[in-house]
């Protein structure tokens, strides 16, 4: 230990961390109904990581309590620990700042891991700028810096599923995440509910071309392996097809016995918390893909290591934000360059999923085309900057 704490000696040392309360609110479908118990306002923070020098950068961390279980008030309590944690440390030296962290908040058990990600993201945005190199070069090299990419669809009829899909076909999106799980979650699971939603996955692939991914996203709200078995196998021949997070995210077996039976490639995503957490999946031999979430494993320090072992074990990854600004959006772009398979990538949100309203203080980060393909900025760090007058403004509007 004595040997890591010499570790914070260089030219650069970190004088100061900050966070920002943005006011964010959800546009998605649902998102502003009562009776799924999300919440139209998603208070996220802006973090600000500053060197010594003044040069800074930014990160994004979401609260989202009901799904990760953490508040905007714990993630505020988080980055106070950090701040006093690295205050003086080097801030290209990641993986000690990792440490650091670690050790105020969450070694015990999972924990913090949205605000330890947004500081995260926030030293890999201010690295790059202090060494002139994109984030994605810290990260190992690009292998490509235009993506394909995919959106979230909560539509609660098969007829209105069926018209969001070929919506956003139209658009060129090449990945669709089709939300099959919210009315057994809301209303609770039996067979009338589970016919609903697949009604809505039947009405969402006859309208959509076989080059469209479709990511069937249940939500651990399917419960029963052998249910979930009898309902898939209707959907064999349909080879764009994946089915997300059937069961419950420590069912490690059951997730295994419906992608041994099913005939429909699994995806894991709220099991996939920390590189451990993989490990323990691909041992399990429990998927065929899982979905990064920054703000759930913790960083871009974190999703690198995951990506390490699904490659290594011949597994899937997709990149997947939520509901986050641009920066968080860019964030997620710069960790799917360093994937060797290019899936479509989650990171549209701040257009199609949540708004800051009249002041938004963002510039730059993913340009997305009408073509629909998203395309990195050729810039140090994330490629994204804050007008700081305007983020007054947001915050006192």
């Amino acid at each position: 230990m004595n040997e890591i704490n010499k570790l914070g000696s260089s030219r650069y040392r970190i004088a100061r961390i900050e966070a920002f309360r943005l006011k964010s609110k959800a546009i998605k479908e649902a998102w502003t109904e009562n009776e799924y118990g999300w919440p139209s306002t998603l208070p996220s923070l802006l973090i600000k990581v500053t060197a010594e020098d003044g040069t800074y950068g930014i990160g994004e961390a979401l609260a989202q309590h009901w799904y990760l279980s953490e508040t905007a008030e714990q993630m505020m309590t988080c980055i106070k620990l950090y701040k006093q944690a690295l205050k003086g440390l080097d801030p290209t030296n990641i993986a000690l700042c990792h440490h650091r962290m670690m050790g105020v908040f969450g070694t015990g058990m999972p924990g913090g891991r949205g605000a330890r990600g947004g500081v995260d993201i926030a030293l890999h945005d201010l690295s790059g700028k202090l060494m002139g190199l994109p984030v994605h070069t810290l990260l190992g090299g690009a292998l490509r810096t235009e993506f394909e990419i995919l959106t979230n669809l909560y539509h609660k009829t098969p007829e209105k599923m069926a018209e969001a899909c070929s919506y956003f076909v139209k658009l060129g999106y090449k990945g669709l995440k089709v939300k099959v799980g919210d009315v057994l979650q809301s209303k609770g699971w039996n067979r009338d509910n589970l016919l609903a939603e697949v009604a809505k996955l039947e009405a969402a692939l006859e309208v959509t071309p076989s080059d469209v991914m479709i990511d069937a996203d249940a939500n651990q709200g399917w419960v029963s392996a052998a249910w979930t078995i009898s309902m898939l196998q209707r959907f064999r021949s349909n080879d764009n097809l994946s089915i997300e997070q059937p069961l419950h995210y420590d069912d490690l077996a059951g997730a295994a016995h419906v992608r041994a039976h099913a005939g429909v490639p699994l995806i894991l995503d709220e099991s996939v918390w920390s590189a451990n957490a993989m490990m323990r999946l691909a041992k399990a031999e429990a998927c065929d893909r899982v979905v990064v979430k920054l703000n759930r494993i913790g960083g871009l320090h974190e999703g690198r290591k995951i990506i390490d072992i699904c490659e290594a074990a011949g597994i899937g990854v997709s990149i997947d934000m939520g509901p986050w600004t641009i920066v968080g959006n860019t964030a997620a772009c710069h960790i799917a360059a360093v994937c060797c398979c290019p899936y479509p990538v989650d990171c549209e949100g701040h257009l199609s999923f949540t708004t800051l309203g009249e002041f938004d203080p963002f510039i730059g980060g993913v340009k997305i085309g009408e073509d629909g393909i998203a395309c990195l900025p050729d810039l140090p760090g994330l490629g994204v900057d804050v007008d700081w007058d305007v983020l007054e403004k947001h915050r006192t509007s």
